[in-house]
């Protein structure tokens, strides 16, 4: 019983692999290309730019010509003063971000009126972008929050929409870090961010990458959750089976499992 869950655990870790390096290869194909099929490829007029080749109808612009760039507050310290606590106003830090995978969607603390009057609120929509600790992990905020100095807010401007800019900005990661300048603790800031090179195309594509993505990420979740099912559903079994709550002669839920 146990092995037949194994390997389906094992078969959707390969799952997950597979469509981890896929999306790696889409995006590397979709901002070199654009949103095309590999077929076509061939037939995309192409420029070389200081971030590399991309579509001659694209352009690359610094950061702060395409979005404003805000640096969250909270002007008190010590940061962990118990008074400005409690209260009912969302107050996300580096840690929500970073296991956001791009959408923030929960928070762990909230602020008081009195927190409220050191900090401030960014709105619903907002990229958040860290530059503490852990250097260029992003997230579109789904609900107005406050959050630390710790954390950016990214609003953008003109026809870049924040759905790609986000999409964009999660590609920079590797790179934001490797950059990073290093003291006690790396770090950047609005400054090392403002020149930042984005790569944009018309609006028409960059829907269309959003798409693309999204899809691939919906399926990663998917089997991300399947994975976490399948572990909880092992220790359950294994918990079982040791205690004599399930008797190793029953193989039904095996065969159920092995058949699906």
């Amino acid at each position: 019983m146990l092995r037949t869950v194994q390997r389906a655990k094992e078969a959707t870790e390969k799952v997950i692999g597979a469509a981890k390096a896929l999306r790696q290869t889409l995006v590397r194909h979709l901002f070199r290309y654009g949103p095309v099929a590999a077929d076509l490829a061939d037939n995309i007029e192409l420029q070389d730019t200081k971030v590399g080749t991309i579509p001659a109808q694209w352009q690359v612009s610094r950061l702060d010509e395409v979005a404003a760039i805000e640096r969250g507050k909270f002007a008190h310290r010590p940061r962990n003063d118990p008074r400005f606590y409690g209260g009912a106003i969302p107050f996300i830090q580096t840690g929500d971000v970073t296991k956001s995978d791009g959408r923030v969607s929960e928070y762990s603390q909230t602020l008081n009126d009195l927190g409220l009057s050191v900090s401030r609120v960014f709105p619903k929509g907002t990229i958040v972008l860290t530059i503490a600790a852990n250097i260029g992990d992003c997230g579109i905020l789904e609900f107005d929050s406050a959050f630390p100095d710790s954390l950016v807010g990214i609003t953008p401007q003109h026809s870049l929409s924040n759905e790609y800019l986000n999409v964009y900005l999660r590609t920079q990661k590797h790179e934001m870090d490797r950059l990073a300048p290093r003291g006690t603790q790396k770090n950047i800031n609005i400054r090392f961010l403002e020149p930042w090179p984005v790569v944009v195309p018309p609006s028409e594509g960059q829907n269309r990458i959003v798409a693309i993505i999204a899809t691939i990420n919906r399926k990663l979740k998917a089997e991300e959750s399947h994975r976490a099912a399948l572990s909880g559903l092992f220790d359950s079994m294994l918990h079982n089976v040791m205690t004599g709550k399930v008797r190793v002669q029953d193989l039904q839920f095996a065969e159920a499992v092995g058949s699906a």
